[in-house]
């Protein structure tokens, strides 16, 4: 997945840059060992469609997804989504424990991205790889993921 979301960049002519560092798959483990800084983190949750497909959903490190919130933006009802374990996503989509990005793999997959992030300038999300940060502008992301920017976190 990694060199597919390097080259998928590179085509669109989008500046980004790449950090390679210790490996680090949960948000306590990236506080802990990478100087990121934690207010510009973007982190990425998948959920399955039980009626198919993939949703990628961008979130500041700090927030939860709403699920109502996404099923309605999604246009489906909240039984038709859910959240996908780990093992499942890197055999399905390639990701990386711990790599998980907001750039979707292939047409069976979209990413949604929360507003909350809209004026971050540059975020930092996974790559595919959880030894690898991928660095870049928060529209350029949105533009290159094809995404959908909603309301998809929980209040408070």
């Amino acid at each position: 997945m990694y060199e597919q979301i390097v080259a998928l960049l590179q085509r669109r002519g989008v500046p980004f840059e790449m950090h390679a560092h210790v490996v680090a798959r949960t948000v306590a483990e990236v506080e802990e060992r990478l100087s990121f800084p934690r207010e510009q983190w973007l982190k990425t949750i998948v959920f399955r469609l039980k009626g198919g497909g993939w949703v990628l959903a961008g979130l500041r490190a700090q927030d939860r997804v709403d699920y109502k919130k996404l099923a309605a933006g999604l246009g489906v009802g909240r039984d038709q989504l859910a959240s996908a374990a780990p093992e499942e996503v890197e055999a399905a989509l390639g990701y990386e424990v711990g790599g998980v990005g907001p750039l979707p793999p292939g047409a069976d997959s979209r990413a949604v991205f929360d507003n909350r992030l809209l004026g971050l300038g540059t975020v930092y999300c996974g790559s595919g790889r959880s030894d690898r940060t991928l660095a870049i502008d928060l529209q350029d992301l949105i533009a290159a993921a094809g995404g959908t920017v909603l309301d998809i976190a929980r209040e408070g």
